[in-house]
């Protein structure tokens, strides 16, 4: 019986561990995209003409773009250098908080989050390489997100 109970205590704890670290993940805005855009552009000297390109969800593969992306991503807590992407709390994101972690779109999501870690790239590129393909499958949903809260 007590070996039962530690047997239980630990599935539980390994459970809690594994849905710890986005379960109190807090959706982001609109505004909170406008105020991360403009942290980072100011942070990275970022020119006013790829300014206005980000505005309309241009990225160019440029080293100013990528890090652009992952501060951006940074700021709203999807990206990690160490960790890469945070496909759960990704997902919240996406999905407006309540999510089905086994459905489609965490699927897609996993998959351009597997796509944005290759191997021995820096964390730049492996952020704009994630992100871009998250915006290729899902844009509308992106926008849609960010724009109606």
């Amino acid at each position: 019986m007590k070996f039962c109970l530690a047997l239980l205590s630990l599935f539980f704890a390994v459970v809690v561990a594994d849905h710890g670290d986005h379960s109190d993940y807090v959706v982001k805005t609109g505004e909170d995209l406008a105020r991360y855009r403009d942290q980072c552009v100011a942070k990275l000297s970022i020119p006013a003409d790829l300014v206005e390109k980000y505005k309309k969800w241009e990225y160019p593969d440029d080293e100013k773009s990528r890090c652009y992306l992952k501060c951006v991503l940074e700021s709203f807590g999807l990206f990690d250098d160490a960790k890469g992407f945070d496909v759960h709390k990704v997902h919240h994101q996406l999905g407006g908080g309540d999510v089905d972690h086994s459905n489609e779109l965490h699927g897609k999501i996993e998959n351009c989050a597997k796509e944005g870690d290759a191997a021995g790239e820096d964390a730049c590129t492996r952020a704009y390489r994630g992100a871009l393909c998250f915006f290729k499958e899902n844009l509308a949903l992106v926008k849609q997100n960010v724009a109606s809260k």
